[in-house]
């Protein structure tokens, strides 16, 4: 898994290369929850993920997804 993140103001893509799998899960989590706080706007591009389990799943929308109560997180196919 390689993982690019562009920080441009308030908004932040995050680029995984590879699968979105359990293995990958703790990699994805911490480049989201290392993001300064004035980030509030997280994209997820997901162009250059080809497989992607439920633990991918957990990640965007379940109990591992980062902490944004101030914030927005959306997906990018």
């Amino acid at each position: 898994m390689n993982i690019t993140t562009v920080m441009s103001s308030t908004s932040t893509p995050i680029t995984p290369r590879g699968d979105m799998d359990h293995d990958a899960l703790p990699s994805l989590g911490a480049a989201a929850e290392t993001l300064p706080a004035h980030v509030t706007d997280l994209t997820w591009d997901l162009r250059h993920t080809l497989f992607m389990d439920v633990a991918g799943h957990h990640l965007l929308f379940g109990s591992a997804a980062p902490d944004g109560a101030d914030g927005r997180t959306t997906g990018r196919p």
